[in-house]
């Protein structure tokens, strides 16, 4: 039987440097406020400490300096609907290309020019090939100076990561048919947050009913799914006849690996 891990020896090895450690401290935080808020409030043990002066008496060990955090859900990440797109004929066959134009733009500001930026992007990308081929918006990106490739191992680890550098996360994943055994060619949106429970999405298409597979409405922004019907959805492995079963760690998405 393993000895149970004492809380002393996580902060013993905690690392600043390491995304997956910023990732559990970030965790740690919010199941704290969670279900102890009146330790940050005024008079609360953690709130005095965090307002001691350096003259204090209290005995406190050196803080660990640590990096300064994006914000979690990521800001500056625009709201682009496919639906809106001038070329009619793609309205309901680029979200690829919506979600991947949402990163660009994040990414590198001002680069696709208003509310319709996406329609710019699908344009790049079409010099490549179509809106559904993944090398296409690979080489879209690229034009963009965005270096990126598709990945069909992601699971929410990976996502965590890609957040804590600032990146927002382009995913395909099934949105039609019922969540224990989704069906349909697929779907993609960008996340951009995360909570221990929840990511936080654009979906460039409007809101889905994860549990029953159809669009409930077309806001698709800001949208925060919970990671278990997310995951049944998007990391999933086909089982024949059209449909999928969830499949932990075989998730689809665009990873960026530098941005020029």
């Amino acid at each position: 039987m393993s000895r149970p891990i004492r809380a002393a020896e996580y902060v013993e090895h905690f690392n600043p440097e390491l995304a997956h450690h910023q990732v559990w401290l970030l965790a740690v935080l919010e199941q704290l406020v969670a279900h102890e808020p009146e330790v940050l409030q005024e008079g609360g043990a953690l709130r005095s400490l965090w307002m001691a002066d350096a003259g204090s008496q209290v005995a406190v060990a050196s803080p660990v300096p640590v990096r300064p955090a994006f914000p979690n859900p990521l800001q500056g990440v625009p709201c682009f609907r496919q639906t809106d797109s001038s070329q009619a004929s793609q309205r309901s066959r680029s979200c690829f290309s919506s979600s991947c134009a949402m990163l660009v733009e994040a990414l590198r500001p001002g680069s696709l020019k208003g509310s319709n930026g996406d329609d710019q992007y699908l344009s790049v990308v079409q010099r490549f090939g179509d809106s559904t081929d993944a090398n296409a918006q690979l080489k879209a990106l690229a034009h963009y100076g965005v270096t990126a490739r598709l990945v069909q191992d992601a699971d929410f680890q990976l996502i965590e990561q890609q957040i804590h550098r600032g990146i927002p996360v382009p995913c395909g994943y099934l949105h039609r048919g019922p969540v224990d055994r989704p069906t349909g060619s697929g779907h993609w949106l960008v996340v951009v947050g995360h909570t221990p429970t929840q990511v936080v999405v654009n979906d460039p298409w409007g809101e889905p009913d994860l549990i029953h597979g159809t669009t409930l409405n077309a806001n698709g922004m800001g949208l925060r799914f919970s990671r278990q019907n997310f995951g049944k959805r998007w990391m999933v492995e086909p089982i024949g006849g059209g449909a999928y079963r969830y499949a932990p760690g075989k998730g689809w998405a665009v990873v960026v690996d530098a941005i020029c």
